[in-house]
């Protein structure tokens, strides 16, 4: 897995986290940017992969207070991911979660939130492969942004896929996370 985080037309790439050692493990990787940026009014995260019964990605949001670069439990408050047979989404903090039936084989999801002037999710726009998907969310409750995030939390459960590449993008328009 790679990691390239584009930060004011900079490039990073952080080197590649070594494989799980185990079909059934999780790795996990960081990536740090900042939610509070006024320009930003779509929050977007691209999800694609080969999906199957026992394997996942998921990214979580956060404000990583204490700084050391990585969102502990502590600081989670939202996710997005595809596990056991489906997509998800959860509010991490309440325990409130929602889902969508997934499909096996290639598989994608993209996720566009818009942003009204105050910062809060005005509509949302998902699809999987191209199919609307969360429709329950079609009016954005407020714990799916928050301006505070300044870091998601990555991971990718079951076999390993070495082609599977993280991208954190943060633009003056969107923000935007790519995983494929």
């Amino acid at each position: 897995m790679t990691l390239a985080t584009t930060l004011l037309s900079a490039a990073l790439v952080v080197p590649s986290i070594p494989p799980p050692e185990y079909d059934d493990c999780e790795v996990i990787t960081n990536c740090v940017f900042d939610a509070s940026r006024d320009g930003a009014k779509v929050f977007s995260v691209q999800i694609e992969l080969d999906v199957t019964q026992s394997n996942g990605v998921e990214v979580v949001f956060g404000r990583d207070v204490d700084g050391d670069g990585i969102l502990s439990r502590t600081e989670e408050t939202m996710s997005i991911g595809y596990g056991c047979g489906e997509w998800k989404v959860a509010n991490l903090v309440t325990g409130d979660k929602f889902s969508s039936a997934g499909t096996s084989g290639r598989t994608a999801l993209d996720w566009k939130l818009r942003l009204n002037r105050n910062r809060t999710p005005r509509s949302l726009a998902a699809t999987v492969n191209g199919q609307p998907t969360f429709t329950q969310l079609v009016t954005p409750p407020p714990f799916l942004f928050d301006p505070k995030w300044n870091a998601a939390k990555i991971i990718r459960r079951g076999q390993s896929d070495p082609n599977l590449q993280v991208e954190c993008s943060v633009d003056t328009i969107p923000l935007f996370i790519r995983i494929r």
